[in-house]
């Protein structure tokens, strides 16, 4: 009987120290075909960056060009394909993630298993520890006929205290490495997430700059004088902007100092004048598709046609402009207290007037940008706010003062 139950034990402990090897065996193909598939993705970005390198070039070279038409439409054709080229970029990034993510996860499953296993060795151990520990040894020399069987049970004895040393510590080792890979796998779901929003930036940018070779197009009717002339007139417009912006600030400063009704002074807080949303240019973005024009003084926030803008502080209303006109940008400049102001351009509605107060959260008008409708302006990237942040007169980026509240 004895020998049965030792053969039982022995069979036991066999079952248990082999199943882990069927785990792992099976763990590791799906593991090499997961490895496959993940290599793939990184030799697929690896001739997207050949292409996105090309282009980068390109870009590089029509920009020394001098500002023509061909070769505006040329750089704007290839800042498509280079955000297209992006955006593959992208998907192929979050596909890899995505599937290492799988990897990871099978490792977490594979690791609970083998932990469970670990614990019902520890379990089986410490039974037959107690088991034998509740004998006194003349208890065992009593039960067993002869010395050779003593030795064997004491043995056996040893085995398991060594046994169970060695399960403890798997144990504890199979623990760390599930929380590295809990770890891992919470890394690798932020890094998606993070592309993820960067690729929605691109698809911002992709529309944006569609919308600028349309306009070329458009616009001009192909022809280099017209595309001359809308240059000098949007350079004009925004060089009398500016002007005219430094110029009443300086003048106005004075008299609001002297005005009770305005928080001259201390730290101003900007809050977002619309509902926060994608940017689609950012403040001097070397993407910008006008940036032949100017720098961009601001940041493009996307925004559906008549989107509600407050105001996102209390300020004074120094200059609007209201017009029906699709070629002329309709703007507000606010100015607020420590010597900042704020630009709303590209509006389709304006619901303040100049030499007036505002209070935060007031509805001042509401977004526009879609070419040829009301207010848009001539260069305009599609529906959008633009928002500016100026400092003493200078554009600062806007990023750097906004908050949630």
């Amino acid at each position: 009987m004895k020998k049965v139950f030792r053969c039982l034990i022995i069979l036991l402990l066999a079952i248990t120290l082999i199943m882990p090897s069927f785990v792992i065996a099976a763990e590791k193909d799906d593991l090499i075909n997961l490895s496959d598939e993940i290599n793939n993705k990184k030799d697929k970005l690896d001739a997207l960056q050949k292409n996105l390198d090309y282009y980068k070039n390109q870009i590089d070279m029509a920009r020394k060009s001098a500002v023509t038409l061909k070769n505006q439409i040329d750089l704007t054709e290839n800042h498509i394909k280079k955000t297209e080229l992006e955006i593959q970029e992208a998907e192929i990034k979050i596909d890899k993630l995505e599937l290492e993510m799988l990897g990871i996860n099978n490792e977490i499953d594979g690791t609970q298993k083998k932990i469970e296993l670990q614990k019902d060795l520890v379990g089986y151990y410490l039974r037959e520890i107690n088991r034998l520990s509740s004998k006194s040894p003349l208890e065992i020399i009593l039960v067993h006929p002869s010395f050779s069987l003593f030795f064997s049970e004491v043995k056996y004895f040893e085995d398991l205290q060594n046994n169970l040393g060695t399960s403890l510590k798997n144990l504890k080792d199979l623990h760390s490495r599930l929380e590295d890979k809990q770890k891992e796998l919470k890394q690798k779901k932020d890094d998606t997430l993070s592309i993820k929003n960067d690729l929605e930036d691109r698809r911002g940018k992709l529309e944006a700059q569609k919308t600028a070779k349309t306009f070329y197009i458009g616009q001009t009717f192909a022809s280099e004088s017209k595309f001359q002339a809308l240059l000098i007139e949007a350079q004009k417009e925004q060089q009398d902007l500016d002007a005219e912006i430094g110029r009443l600030e300086k003048d106005i400063r004075e008299k609001l100092n002297q005005n009770d009704l305005f928080p001259y002074g201390g730290n101003i807080v900007f809050t977002w004048p619309i509902e926060k949303n994608k940017i689609t240019a950012f403040f001097h973005d070397p993407d910008y598709p006008y940036r032949y024009l100017y720098e961009h003084p601001g940041i493009d926030i996307r925004a559906i046609q008549g989107t509600a803008i407050v105001a996102p502080a209390p300020g004074y209303v120094l200059k609007v402009r209201n017009q029906n006109s699709s070629r002329i940008y309709n703007y507000i400049v606010l100015v607020h207290a420590g010597g900042a102001s704020t630009v709303y351009i590209h509006l389709s509605q304006v619901y303040v007037e100049a030499d007036t107060y505002v209070s935060r959260g007031q509805l001042i008008g509401r977004t526009g940008g879609t070419p040829g409708t009301r207010g848009a302006g001539l260069f305009t990237t599609g529906p959008h706010l633009h928002f500016e942040v100026r400092l003493n007169g200078i554009p600062v980026n806007p990023l750097d003062y906004l908050v949630n509240l």
